[in-house]
């Protein structure tokens, strides 16, 4: 490593109950010669003061939160002392406090963190492969959310989940206010930066679980929701536009009886989702005309193949209407979202 090439770089360790790998682990970190060492102490009980006297008589700064907040909240609070304390400071790396992340791990992050810094700055993440003895949740949870964030922002990133991630201080003040105080924080950060042009810089890391990753505070059910409602909330205005969708259609197919009258009346609701991605979702700012033009030919064509597969399915397979119509549209929705999120209100157009 060359001399001083992370004297800008600050690393922050968030933690909660930590074991004394926290220890070894800053230890290490200090002979590399970071401009400063953070740690958060999220509201850790008696049996682990020990441990953060020790690494405040170190020379490290430890904030304490007076009860658990989250890590979410422990990451702001960090964030907003080292941007307060250090303004020499030109980018922060996060690491987890349980020794699942090895040093030299967090050492390559920050390097590549300094080096973008000074040429295109953007989030640095340490990423795992995910192809070695990883515990089912993990590895199921990192698959399913790596394909509905891809769906969501658009941006390929192999691990989602990483705590280990590096930002340039520049980016901080934007992070600050973003919401979400535990796990979900993270996602809302990267879904943040990922939507607004930012390309996360990935660095291979090893994937380290101890103890089947008995030492970790995620909550495969709690945390996971939280982390999921991130995502979701981006694909919201596709669903109530969808429930709108399915009342008019049934509405005027018990009327008529007639299918393709009732698709087309169903599809009246586009104009709902229309004017609530273009404002809320994808926050576009191009001409209304042009997108207008684009959604409704992309209308055009997911209600043709709605129509051809609901009479596949109901003279041919002889479904109940509704069901086919729910089988049929949920996963076209999922490709007008895609469709419209790459080409119709495209980030080139926002902002």
């Amino acid at each position: 490593m060359a001399p001083g090439v992370l004297g800008n770089i600050a690393a922050l360790l968030p933690a909660w109950q930590p074991e004394h790998a926290l220890l070894a682990t800053v230890r290490e970190l200090q002979g590399a010669d970071f401009g400063t060492i953070v740690v958060v102490d999220d509201g850790s009980g008696e049996a682990s003061q020990a441990i953060f006297s020790a690494l405040r008589e170190a020379g490290v700064p430890v904030l304490r939160h007076a009860v658990n907040l989250g890590k979410g909240r422990a990451l702001k609070s960090g964030f907003n002392y080292i941007l307060a304390s250090y303004p020499q400071i030109q980018g922060v790396v996060t690491a987890d406090a349980d020794g699942q992340h090895l040093t030299q791990d967090i050492l390559a992050t920050a390097e590549a963190l300094a080096r973008s810094i000074h040429s295109q700055p953007t989030v640095t993440l340490g990423v795992r492969s995910f192809d070695t003895d990883v515990p089912f949740r993990s590895r199921f949870g990192n698959t399913l959310t790596r394909w509905i964030f891809h769906l969501v922002t658009g941006t390929q990133v192999t691990d989602t989940q990483t705590g280990l991630r590096g930002f340039p201080t520049a980016l901080l003040p934007e992070l600050l206010p973003l919401e979400g105080e535990r796990y979900e924080y993270e996602m809302n950060v990267l879904t943040h930066l990922c939507r607004r042009g930012h390309r996360p810089l990935e660095v291979p890391i090893q994937t380290v679980y101890i103890d089947s990753n008995r030492s970790s505070h995620f909550n495969p059910i709690r945390d996971s929701m939280r982390i999921y409602f991130v995502l979701a909330r981006f694909y919201f205005s596709s669903i109530l536009a969808a429930v709108l969708d399915l009342l008019l259609f049934a509405l005027a197919y018990e009327a008529t009886k007639n299918l393709a009258l009732s698709i087309v009346i169903g599809r009246t609701s586009s104009l709902l989702n229309f004017l609530l991605n273009r404002s809320f979702v994808f926050h576009n700012r191009g001409s209304v005309a042009n997108s207008l033009l684009r959604y409704y030919a992309l209308a055009a064509c997911i209600a043709g193949l709605s129509y051809g597969l609901l009479w596949l399915l109901t003279h041919q397979a002889h479904w109940n209407i509704f069901v086919a119509k729910l089988c049929v549209d949920t996963p076209l929705s999922l490709v007008s979202f895609a469709v419209q999120r790459t080409f119709i209100f495209r980030r080139a157009n926002r902002d």
